[in-house]
Formats: structure tokens, C-alpha cells, sequence
């Protein structure tokens, strides 16, 4: 692949890989910086993506190696200096209802969405980004494995936990029955 092939990704696969970004990090900015180190780093790497081996898996992939080498950055810094982090809230745009609803189901509809949406924020970060790319990014159990370079096995029992967990919260919360 060439860097201008990239360039054609960023424009197929941006809006997810940049949504990925956010659940990640779970911070506008963070997000920002994140997208772009991903880029950046795909067209260091262009040579090793196969356009016909879902390069928005690969894409995905570079971007949680780099979150993570992040987070062991900020870890290993909050050790030696204490450090505040504020987080966000996300807004990811008006959900978009049919106009066969009326505004009572149009609602309804809305805050059970921004429940569940809560109820996965709230999960910890080894549930919550395999709920993603399996729900959000439509992928497989194999290319979240591959992804999270974890046993399939592994992510089908975490995202199995997360919709526990999540059903939990929703009942605690009266939505669930």
C-alpha cells in the first residue's frame, strides 16, 4: 500500500477509527491526538497493510497498541508525580428516531439509549472496548482476538460479563424489566 492509499482509508474509515478513539480514551482531546498519532502511524506502516485483509482492523489494532503504550506512559508518570485527569461527556450526535415514533417513544427511546450508553461508559476498559467493536464496529469475535491480541475465547467470556454487567445497571436503574 502506498501513503496516498492511506489517505483514501482515512476517508473510508476515519469517522470509525475516530469514534473508536473516544470510547477509548473517553476524552474529546485525548481522542483527537490519538486519531491522528493512528494515521500517522499507518502511513509509517503502509507498506504492511493488506487492502484486502480489513485494513480497518489493522487500523483499530494500531490504535489500541498506541492507547496502551499511553496509558503505561501516564502510569509510570502518575507514579513519580501525582497528576489530575478530567474526563467529558461524550456527544456523539442526536440519535436518530423513526417518524413512525411518537415524541413519547421518541423519548423513551432516547434516555433508555443514553442508559445503555452510560451503562458501557461505566464498564471497566477490558469489557468495555470489546462491547464496542463488537456492537459499534460490527466486528467479529475473531478480529476483536485479533485486535486485543487476546484468545477469542477470552473476548467472548468479557463481552458476555459486559452484557451482564450492563443488564445489571439497566435493572438497578428500572429500565431493565
Amino acid at each position: 500500500m502506498k501513503v496516498i492509499e492511506v489517505s483514501e482509508l482515512v476517508n473510508v474509515n476515519g469517522k470509525d477509527i475516530y469514534n473508536f478513539c473516544r470510547q477509548l480514551t473517553q476524552n474529546k482531546d485525548e481522542a483527537d491526538e490519538l486519531y491522528q498519532d493512528t494515521f500517522l502511524k499507518a502511513v509509517e506502516l503502509c507498506d504492511r497493510i493488506d487492502v484486502g485483509n480489513n485494513p480497518k482492523s489493522y487500523l483499530m489494532s494500531i490504535a489500541v497498541k498506541l492507547w496502551k503504550n499511553r496509558k503505561r506512559k501516564f502510569a509510570w508518570r502518575g507514579r513519580i508525580a501525582t497528576m489530575e485527569c478530567h474526563s467529558e461527556e461524550l456527544d456523539y450526535g442526536e440519535y436518530q428516531f423513526s417518524k413512525e415514533q411518537s415524541p413519547e417513544e421518541q423519548l423513551l427511546e432516547k434516555e433508555k439509549q443514553k442508559m445503555v450508553a452510560e451503562a458501557v461508559r461505566a464498564l471497566k476498559e477490558q469489557y468495555r472496548v470489546p462491547m464496542y467493536l463488537y456492537y459499534a464496529a460490527n466486528m467479529s469475535l475473531k478480529e476483536i482476538s485479533k485486535i486485543l491480541q487476546r484468545p477469542e475465547g477470552t473476548v467472548k467470556s468479557r463481552l458476555h460479563k459486559a452484557r451482564g454487567e450492563v443488564k445489571k445497571y439497566l435493572e438497578d436503574s428500572g429500565y431493565g424489566r
